[in-house]
């Protein structure tokens, strides 16, 4: 892939090419692994820098987690708020995961306050993807309110 887009939009890999001494014009003397990510998070990365509709990105909503993922760990400010605009959590549960693992705090209340206000309490699978802290929280509004 055409380093430009990388050192241009990432603080990440800007300080990674800087570290390897390499400037802007030279080709690059060693291939960079990327061995820790998936394929296909890597590859859903890949389909915003080089979309094949400029007016449409469609991606699933775990091609977008996947994007939102990579543009948060490399310092892509521009693809993270791409990701934060277009993307849309199926359930409250979903956000607030997100939202935790993003630092994403304008979702966290919206997202908790539908878990409490739900007919369905928190199922076991849900509450141990939560955190201690969240699942007390929502519990205890729903006592609450019971």
């Amino acid at each position: 892939v055409h380093r430009y887009f990388f050192s241009r939009d990432s603080v990440y890999f800007s300080t990674r090419f800087a570290q390897l001494g390499i400037r802007d014009q030279e080709a690059l003397p060693t291939i960079i692994s990327l061995g820790d990510i998936e394929r296909n998070d890597f590859e859903a990365f890949l389909s915003i820098l080089y979309p094949a509709n400029f007016e449409a990105h469609e991606l699933t909503y775990e091609q977008r987690k996947s994007v939102l993922y990579l543009s948060t760990r490399w310092g892509f400010a521009s693809l993270r708020k791409l990701a934060l605009n277009s993307i849309k959590p199926p359930t409250p549960h979903d956000k607030l995961l997100l939202a935790r693992t993003y630092s994403i705090n304008h979702w966290v209340l919206p997202a908790l306050t539908a878990l409490c206000e739900r007919t369905q309490p928190l199922s076991l699978d849900e509450a141990r993807r939560m955190s201690m802290e969240d699942v007390i929280l929502v519990a205890t509004v729903r006592e609450e309110i019971r």
